[in-house]
C-alpha cells in the first residue's frame, strides 16, 4: 500500500483543503489564510488544551477547531493524528454554507468525541479518497470534502441513537470526561449506562488498554497538569478539584505518571520540559 502524501500548506487563495499528519507546535499554514481544523486522533494519548481548558484525548477521538480557537498539544505520548484544515466555504467554488454541518462547540464531549469501531471505518474512508484527491481538480476535491462532512455528521446523529454495547461505553466514557472530578462507583455508573461491569472492563482493556480505574486516574492526572502550571491554587486544592481526596495517593499517581512529585512540577521549570515532550 503507497503511503498517503500529506500537502505541508495552503500554496495558493484557489486551495481550499489540505491535510497533513503533522502535530501543531511543528507545523501551521501560512498565517494570511483564514483555517478551521477537524482532527482525528489515530494512535497515542495526549492533553488538548482549547481556549484555556484542557481536555484529553485518546485514539479513535475526533474534534473541531475554529479559527478563532486558541489551541496547544500538551504531554503528547506518541501522539498520531490527521489534520483536515479547511477554509471558510465563501473561498469554496461548488459547495457554499457548509459550516452548518459542523458542531459548534457548545460543550467539551460535544466536541471531543469517540468514534466506535463501524464510524471509524467510514470516516477513514471518506479521509482516503480526500487525501488521494489533493492534486486532483478543486471541484472533486470539494464534492469529497463535503461527502466527509456528511458523514461525520451521521456518525454524530446517531451516535446517542443506536443502543449496542460499544455505544453505550462510548457514552460512558462520554460522561466521564465531562464528571471525572465526581465520586465513581463503577457499578452504579454501569448500570446507569445498562452494561455490566465485566463488559466495560473488556472493552475498556482490550480497546483502549486500559482498566476503567486507570482509566480514570489518568484522566484526572492530565487534567490536573494545566492548573499546577498555570494556576496559584495550592496542590491539595487541585488534587481535590480533579477527584482525589487524598493528597498523598494523587502525589504518588502525579510521580509514576510523570516521573516528578507535583510539588517539583509547579515550582521548577521541570513541568515545562515535561509538558514539551
Amino acid at each position: 500500500m503507497n503511503k498517503p502524501i500529506f500537502q505541508d500548506y495552503f500554496v495558493s487563495d484557489q486551495q481550499n483543503v489540505i491535510i497533513t499528519s503533522r502535530l501543531p507546535q511543528d507545523y501551521s499554514p501560512k498565517t494570511q489564510f483564514n483555517y478551521s481544523k477537524i482532527t482525528l486522533i489515530t494512535g497515542g494519548i495526549g492533553l488538548h488544551i482549547i481556549n484555556g481548558k484542557p481536555y484529553s484525548i485518546y485514539p479513535r477521538m475526533l474534534f473541531f477547531t475554529q479559527a478563532t480557537d486558541l489551541h496547544i498539544y500538551e504531554h503528547a505520548q506518541d501522539l498520531r493524528l490527521i489534520n483536515i484544515y479547511y477554509q471558510p466555504s465563501e473561498h469554496f467554488f461548488l459547495i457554499k454554507g457548509f459550516e452548518s454541518l459542523i458542531p459548534k462547540q457548545f460543550a467539551s464531549f460535544h466536541i471531543h468525541r469517540f468514534l466506535d469501531k463501524n464510524s471509524a471505518l467510514l470516516i477513514q474512508g471518506s479521509l482516503d479518497k480526500l487525501i488521494a484527491s489533493q492534486h486532483k481538480g478543486s471541484i472533486e476535491q470539494e464534492s469529497l470534502f463535503l461527502r466527509l462532512l456528511v458523514n461525520l455528521r451521521y456518525c454524530s446523529y446517531f451516535y446517542d441513537k443506536n443502543n449496542t454495547n460499544e455505544r453505550r461505553i462510548l457514552r460512558l466514557i462520554r460522561w466521564l470526561h465531562a464528571n471525572f472530578h465526581e465520586k465513581i462507583d463503577w457499578n452504579q455508573l454501569a448500570d446507569q449506562f445498562s452494561i455490566n461491569v465485566r463488559t466495560m472492563h473488556r472493552y475498556l482493556d482490550k480497546d483502549i488498554g486500559l482498566s476503567p480505574q486507570r482509566y480514570l486516574t489518568k484522566l484526572r492526572l492530565f487534567h490536573s497538569l494545566y492548573p499546577l502550571l498555570y494556576s496559584n491554587k495550592p496542590i491539595t486544592s487541585i488534587a481535590q478539584d480533579i477527584g482525589f481526596d487524598d493528597h498523598s495517593y494523587f502525589a504518588t499517581c502525579f510521580r509514576r505518571e510523570f516521573g516528578l512529585p507535583p510539588r517539583a512540577f509547579k515550582s521548577t521549570a521541570a513541568g515545562q520540559s515535561l509538558l514539551s515532550r
